[in-house]
């Protein structure tokens, strides 16, 4: 019977080069994010959305009571192939409402991105408002809501810089500082303990691999020839 390492630590990993360092230093900052966040926001802190709009508390884990929402607002992010993945609608106090945008509700709710979907087919059916109104009055539930939304807001390492700079590039009024929530998500304290401690293991990996070739001893000196006569 033979044992044998595992070729993911012994070669694999470290052959990544420079692709292993960035690896472990994401699994560190992510798990130390994540383990920041869990023990900070051990509870979601429950806020009315006018007051949450008014002045945002010091809270990552939040639930905002009263939230209106128009998906005629909003904005989606699209596969290739047209399927919409994920909705961003604008967070108001009431439907009167004005001014910039300063939170931004993403959410992957099917019923939310069926309507979504529904509505864009419809809108892209070349210029058929008939088709437009049938879409819009089919899903009216979906369309103006005033309902309590829960999530994480995104930050740190979960800040996407790309999806921000895209969504500000629309017109869709966005505060320089809004905020992006992330609806359902939740701090997962063993998850990311579970990646700090990956993070961790793969350090001490790189660390011995490259400390490996500084102790190893110098190669022997050339035996002493005798001169020639």
């Amino acid at each position: 019977m033979k044992f044998k390492t595992n070729p993911f630590f012994s070669r694999g990993f470290i052959s990544l080069g420079c692709m292993g360092y960035i690896i472990v230093i994401a699994l560190l900052i992510g798990g130390g994010q994540g383990i920041y966040t869990a023990l900070k926001n051990r509870e979601p802190l429950v806020i009315s959305a006018k007051d949450y709009l008014a002045k945002p508390p010091d809270a990552e884990w939040v639930t905002l009571t009263g939230a209106t929402l128009n998906l005629l607002e909003s904005a989606q992010r699209e596969s290739l192939g047209g399927k919409i993945q994920e909705v961003f609608i604008p967070v108001r106090a009431n439907q009167s409402e004005k001014g910039p945008v300063k939170v931004l509700l993403s959410t992957k709710d099917a019923d939310t991105i069926a309507a979504m979907q529904s509505i864009a087919s419809a809108s892209n059916s070349g210029g058929n408002e008939a088709a437009v109104f049938k879409a819009l009055a089919s899903n009216a539930s979906q369309v103006f809501r005033t309902r309590d939304i829960s999530g994480l807001v995104r930050f740190g390492l979960d800040a996407d810089s790309k999806t921000r700079a895209k969504l500000a590039g629309l017109d869709m009024q966005l505060a320089k500082d809004f905020i992006i929530l992330d609806e359902g998500k939740k701090p997962e304290l063993g998850v990311s303990i579970g990646l700090f401690v990956m993070g961790l293991i793969g350090a001490v990996i790189v660390l011995k691999r490259a400390t490996k070739g500084q102790d190893a001893p110098p190669p022997p000196l050339p035996p002493n020839l005798p001169a020639r006569g």
